[in-house]
């Protein structure tokens, strides 16, 4: 009896102990994103003047500064890898992406901070932003086609809600969005091909991520998949939320659904430090 209780017990403290990355990255998370909120609302209320260079400044760091918390945890998650590892790959692919954006946001903040000029369109940082769509769509399609070897459990029935889903989306995308700026005769070259490029490559991250969340059945292997799910939705309303409001005149630096994006990077920083701890307690 003796023995038994403390081998249960040792179990217990070795669980405990293999979500302290989990743990750690959870709680800074959830501190970075209350320190967000309340920036955002100090200057949302005019406590601050968003329009000044440090507030931009400001605006323009939160999200490097989230991609940057997401670089790290993917490569502290990619260390404890073992050679053929199933989802070896897959994380690669991510720390890939996440890197491209991370120097897209820094370019961004060079243009708006360091040299204190508009941002032109496109940009630079576009270039990086759009070529990080390619590791995340390979990413996300090795990880569908390859489910049933991370343990996964794909349910059928959820195509009958995710299709007609995905269906309305589209339709509403693009009526709303792209269909406005590729009937506009003023509208410049650029627009007409960055805009909706971003706006339909988004959808196609979005396609695959709707699938892992309504598809892949829940439970701790699926666990960080869902969450990385969840960060491609983030980042794809964020992008179709931007498209929209920049036609229309509508966004600046500092709006509200910054945070969409910024959200994203610390899931997916969560989502490396849940699957580090899964692959340490073996």
């Amino acid at each position: 009896m003796r023995r038994s209780y403390i081998r249960r017990r040792v179990i217990r403290i070795r669980g405990v102990e293999n979500l302290k990355s989990f743990k750690v990255y959870a709680t800074l998370a959830a501190l970075f994103f209350i320190a967000i909120i309340l920036f955002y609302t100090i200057t949302f209320y005019g406590f601050l003047d968003p329009e000044t260079r440090g507030s931009l400044a400001v605006f323009d760091l939160i999200p490097a500064l989230a991609a940057l918390f997401a670089l790290v945890s993917v490569s502290q998650l990619l260390l404890v890898f073992r050679r053929g590892d199933p989802p070896r790959l897959i994380w690669t692919l991510i720390l890939a992406a996440v890197l491209l954006n991370l120097i897209a946001e820094i370019t961004w903040f060079v243009y708006e901070i360091i040299i204190w000029t508009e941002v032109p369109y496109p940009s630079l940082a576009d270039y990086f932003w759009l070529a990080s769509y390619i590791p995340f769509f390979l990413a996300i399609t090795i990880l569908i086609s390859r489910y049933r070897k991370m343990g996964l459990t794909f349910r059928r029935r959820s195509l009958f809600v995710v299709i007609p889903l995905i269906v309305i989306i589209l339709v509403l995308v693009t009526i709303a969005v792209t269909a406005p700026i590729f009937s506009d005769p003023e509208a410049a070259l650029a627009d007409k091909l960055i805009n909706p490029a971003y706006v339909y490559l988004d959808f196609i991250i979005l396609v695959p991520a709707l699938l892992m969340t309504f598809a892949f059945a829940k439970g701790a292997q699926g666990k960080p998949w869902q969450l990385i799910a969840y960060c491609f939705i983030l980042f794809a309303v964020g992008d179709i939320a931007y498209a929209y409001m920049a036609w229309n005149g509508l966004y600046s630096t500092g709006n509200h659904i910054d945070i969409l994006w910024t959200c994203g990077y610390l899931l997916l920083a969560i989502a490396a430090a849940y699957q580090k701890d899964m692959v340490r307690r073996g």
